[in-house]
């Protein structure tokens, strides 16, 4: 595979195929945590290792397993358990590295649609190994692109007067469809 081909993926996971605006996966944590911006970035983070690491198990699983026994029906139900395995381990390495679990942010991982979104994509597009992990990458940074630019976006929405009829979750989704428009540019 070509450095080219390698940035293609990656910028094509992070600005084109948004899992946060374009497919709008995981839209609790961008409408509910970007206020949070300290927190951003570790949510981000573990969001996108959460998803690396869930595409490689799962590519794994899907090829050598669900493949090989004809128990595609299996999908869905085997990538939700490879994803909360895949929390708990990280909530364990936390806890051994750092002596702090991951808290709050463990539910937000564990049950992030666009984690799960991800795995199911790349087996349906029948992606290969390589390009799986480097769509996760992307679809990762996306996210945290996603979350950053909608920290911002709240941040002037909370300086500027909005009618008592928008405040809260519709000025919110108008903002995130906005976004979403200027992310569609980039198909």
């Amino acid at each position: 595979m070509t450095f080219k081909a390698i940035v293609g993926i990656v910028l094509g996971a992070m600005l084109a195929n948004n899992y946060a605006l374009e497919k709008f996966l995981g839209a609790a944590p961008l409408l509910g945590w970007s206020a949070q911006e300290k927190k951003i970035t570790v949510l981000g983070v573990s969001i996108t290792v959460a998803m690396v690491l869930t595409a490689l198990i799962a590519g794994l699983v899907q090829t050598y397993v669900l493949d090989a026994l004809s128990l595609g029906y299996l999908q869905t139900l085997v990538f939700a358990a490879i994803v909360l395995i895949v929390v708990y381990a990280m909530n364990a390495v936390a806890k051994a590295a750092f002596k702090k679990d991951l808290g709050v942010y463990f539910p937000v991982i564990a049950l992030n649609s666009a984690v799960l979104g991800l795995a199911v994509n790349n087996a349906a597009d029948a992606l290969s190994f390589g390009e799986s992990i480097l769509t996760a990458l992307g679809a990762g940074l996306g996210f945290v692109l996603a979350m950053v630019l909608f920290a911002g976006v709240k941040s002037k929405i909370n300086e500027r007067y909005v009618p008592k009829a928008f405040r809260g979750l519709p000025v919110m989704l108008l903002a995130a469809s906005i976004i979403s428009l200027a992310f569609y540019a980039f198909k």
